[in-house]
């Protein structure tokens, strides 16, 4: 029992002892930040004075105030300003962060070089130092009242998210892409970083453009983790879509991840086939590579055209893209319908019109190599009768595809005279002679 009531006698001569240090503690730390607080009025007071004068250099006007901003910074972090001091010390800050912003500002419009990065620190205090005045000044009504002044500090406030974009691009241009994106995304997230002026922020360039900016900027920084995050709302922004669209897919290679690449393609074409024409070509041209090294069991092409055609019809290059896969699997009956469908959405495509010829045109070839094969003569008449009419059967596709390419004979002569010749038309054979 005694050792308890020791103990406890211990514990409370402690606390007593803590309470005494934290308290003296406090008190310094309220005298440091009063002087603080009164070193950094004393250099406000100063250095307005001289620029109202007009007596000021710019490299005085950065130095005093960063000396002053110093030691504000330091007074608030401390915690240790009295509760109803807050609202000046907060005054005193932004007023500090303002004069250098205007000199800053005067450089930026005339094109001169200045410190970007002491730019964007700068803002950063002077926007939150005016939302810390703005929540700890009481505001107060009537003739003597301070509710305008309020006002002109919330107003200021409003106008100081452009800032942020215009910090976005001076980073970025120095190349800190992680300094600049932080300022873009301000800029974007503007009202809700600082609600007060919610009702009253309006930036000079909408949410979506800036969100472009960012995604490009986070692109030249290799930050594709960042990029990824922001592209949704960047390729809001119409004006750059394609462009963001072209550089979201092509970082994808550069990350050296082809797989991530094409699904990323294949869920993006699927979704709208007709606005992504371009990427279902380059998409079929990987399958096709894909399903070579795969061999007989290659069919990731065949799969993905049928995905495209089944949401629409109407894509050509998926059309022609079956097409060529049946013609190369060496299934010309297939190949020449998908090759006769491609014709039906663009009546003036040579290539459909040509593998149109060609399918029948393999087909005669086919079979003229088995007639000599044949013993009975009656079905190896038959067979070179049926040889002639598929070389007669290919002559109208190769004559539609010469009058879509009429100047170019060599795309079309050498199979029509062949066609000709076997069909027993001399004159128009000895005709595509002359034009070989």
């Amino acid at each position: 029992m005694k050792k308890i009531i020791i103990s406890m006698a211990l514990l409370l001569s402690v606390g007593t002892i803590m309470g005494q240090v934290d308290k003296a503690a406090l008190k310094q730390a309220k005298k440091e930040a009063k002087a603080q607080m009164a070193e950094a009025h004393k250099i406000n007071e100063a250095i307005t004075a001289k620029i109202n004068e007009k007596t000021a250099t710019e490299e005085e006007i950065l130095t005093e105030c960063k000396k002053g901003q110093g030691l504000i910074r330091k007074a608030l972090k401390s915690g240790a300003i009295d509760e109803n001091k807050l609202g000046e010390a907060y005054k005193l800050s932004a007023d500090l962060a303002l004069q250098p912003h205007n000199v800053m500002l005067g450089h930026a419009a005339k094109k001169e070089p200045f410190d970007t990065a002491f730019f964007y620190s700068n803002l950063k205090i002077m926007t939150d130092a005016l939302q810390g005045e703005i929540k700890n000044t009481k505001v107060t009504k009537g003739e003597m009242g301070n509710e305008a002044y309020i006002k002109g500090k919330t107003y200021n406030l409003a106008q100081c998210g452009d800032y942020y974009i215009y910090a976005g691009q001076f980073n970025a241009e120095c190349g800190k892409y992680d300094k600049a994106i932080e300022a873009y995304e301000t800029a974007m997230n503007y009202t809700k970083k600082y609600p007060e002026v919610a009702d009253q922020a309006k930036l000079r360039i909408p949410s979506e453009q800036i969100a472009y900016y960012a995604f490009h900027t986070a692109h030249e920084g290799k930050m594709y983790d960042k990029m990824d995050a922001l592209f949704d709302q960047a390729i809001q922004f119409e004006q750059g879509a394609v462009g963001t669209k072209q550089v979201k897919v092509a970082s994808f290679l550069e990350r050296g991840d082809s797989v991530a690449w094409a699904n990323y393609i294949h869920e993006m074409t699927v979704k709208e086939p007709k606005a992504n024409e371009d990427y279902i070509q380059m998409l079929i041209a990987y399958y096709i590579k894909k399903d070579k090294e795969a061999g007989a069991a290659g069919n990731q092409m065949m799969t993905y055209v049928d995905e495209i055609i089944a949401k629409d019809p109407s894509i050509l290059i998926a059309q022609y893209g079956k097409a060529y896969k049946y013609f190369d699997s060496e299934k010309y009956d297939e190949a020449f319908a998908a090759y006769l469908k491609c014709t039906e959405l663009k009546s003036d495509y040579y290539d459909a019109w040509y593998q149109c010829g060609l399918c029948k045109y393999r087909q005669a070839l086919a079979m003229n190599e088995t007639v000599n094969k044949i013993k009975n003569r009656a079905e190896a008449q038959k067979a070179l009768e049926k040889t002639k009419e598929l070389f007669g059967e290919a002559i109208p596709y190769f004559e539609k595809a010469r009058e879509c390419a009429p100047d170019e004979p060599m795309k079309w002569a050498f199979e029509l005279r062949q066609c000709y010749s076997v069909t027993g038309q001399a004159e128009k054979a000895a005709e595509m002679d002359k034009l070989m």
